[in-house]
């Protein structure tokens, strides 16, 4: 009768010795997936934050006034460059 006794005690530390071992491997599966989600989280806040700015940047270019004056620099400068003289073609270098 000892004999099963003893053998009883074994099995039952043997079982709480693999349920804590399982406890063990579970936390620390869970604690790298917690790390895991979090660096997601953080790159999907990173990639909202450029999306923002992306935007915003969409809503500036659109804006009317900024075309407008994009337009009105782009007809200056070619106004510029049409009643600039144009050089000779026959004039060369070299040649009087």
């Amino acid at each position: 009768m000892a004999e099963v006794t003893l053998f009883r005690t074994i099995v039952i530390l043997a079982g709480g010795l693999v349920l804590m071992l399982s406890v063990v491997i579970l936390r620390a599966e869970t604690a790298r997936l917690h790390y895991e989600i979090s660096r997601y989280e953080r790159r999907a806040d990173e990639c909202s934050q450029r999306l923002r700015e992306a935007e915003l940047e969409l809503a500036r270019l659109r804006n009317p006034m900024m075309i407008r004056k994009k337009v009105k620099d782009a007809v200056e400068q070619l106004t510029e460059e049409k009643s600039k003289p144009a050089k000779d073609p026959s004039k060369k270098r070299g040649r009087p």
